[in-house]
C-alpha cells in the first residue's frame, strides 16, 4: 500500500469521525449529499483521466480502480465533502444581527 492510500484512508477515517461526532450520520440528508458528491467525482474523474488529462503513476495508488480512476481519488472526495458537511453542521447557523435600538423600519 502506497503513501498516497495510507493518507486517503487516513483522510476519509478522519471525516467519519468528524460526522460521527457533529451527529451527521445520523441525516439522510447528508447520506445523499455524500453520495451526489461521489457520483459527481466518479464521472468527472473518469473523464479526465479517460481522455487522458489527468494521470497517475503506477507506484502512486493502491492499484484499486474504477475505469481509469484511482480509488483514491473517490476516498479523497468523499472525505472532502464528508469534512466540509461536518464543518458546516458543527458551525451551525448564524443568529442575525440586531439593528441598533434607535434605528428606523427602513433601515432594518
Amino acid at each position: 500500500m502506497t503513501e498516497y492510500t495510507v493518507a486517503a484512508l487516513v483522510a476519509l477515517g478522519g471525516s467519519v469521525a468528524a460526522a460521527v461526532g457533529v451527529g451527521l450520520h445520523r441525516r439522510r440528508a447528508a447520506w445523499l449529499a455524500v453520495a451526489v458528491f461521489a457520483a459527481c467525482t466518479i464521472v468527472f474523474d473518469l473523464v479526465l483521466t479517460g481522455l487522458p488529462i489527468v494521470t497517475y503513476g503506477a507506484g502512486f495508488s493502491s492499484g484499486i480502480v474504477i475505469g481509469p480512476m484511482p480509488v483514491e481519488d473517490l476516498l479523497y472526495g468523499v472525505a472532502l465533502c464528508l469534512t466540509a458537511l461536518s464543518a458546516w453542521t458543527w458551525a451551525g447557523p448564524r443568529p442575525r444581527a440586531e439593528p441598533p435600538a434607535g434605528a428606523r423600519d427602513e433601515d432594518r
